[in-house]
């Protein structure tokens, strides 16, 4: 037994060594380079998108603004491809009313209360009202109106509210 013991210790000791010899710190003088938010939708390093800034309470939506600039990190993160998770989903649709896009936007008008001090809550999920939504789509997309759809299932959808666009 204690053979073993030494061999495991020996072997556990050559790890930390190879472990602690591959970590590498960066130089105290190299610029701290800020990481590009890369989304299949929008290239991020491209400056232009077309970006819409839609209002809605989950069954009415209204555009806000809709411009061509360059999209916030926060409007990258927050819309994305339609994933199953996506109770919400945003389809831009050309003037045959073929859709040219679809992006999800998760559940914004929900907020889910799962943490300490409701642990004996019978509901943890509350309706937030009414949303600030941003998307922002490539530039060679031009849609002429935006549909807002919520999903009751993976394959079952209701149309919420039709945008029309004035785009050239």
């Amino acid at each position: 037994m204690g053979d073993k013991l030494v061999k495991m210790v020996k072997f556990l000791i050559i790890v930390f060594l190879a472990i602690s010899l591959e970590v590498e710190s960066k130089p105290i003088d190299s610029p701290i380079v800020e990481k590009e938010l890369y989304k299949l939708h929008v290239d991020s390093l491209v400056n232009n998108a077309r970006i819409f800034e839609i209002t809605g309470d989950g069954s009415s939506f209204i555009l806000k603004d809709s411009y061509i600039g360059k999209p916030s990190i926060r409007t990258l993160k927050k819309t994305h491809l339609v994933t199953k998770r996506d109770k919400y989903i945003l389809r831009f649709r050309d003037a045959d009313n073929k859709v040219l896009m679809s992006l999800g936007i998760g559940d914004p008008f929900t907020a889910h209360a799962q943490h300490l001090g409701y642990e004996d809550s019978e509901q943890f999920t509350f309706q937030v009202g009414r949303q600030d939504i941003s998307a922002a789509i490539p530039m060679q997309i031009n849609p002429s109106s935006i549909t807002i759809e919520k999903r009751y299932g993976y394959e079952v959808s209701q149309q919420i509210a039709t945008i029309k666009l004035d785009i050239e």
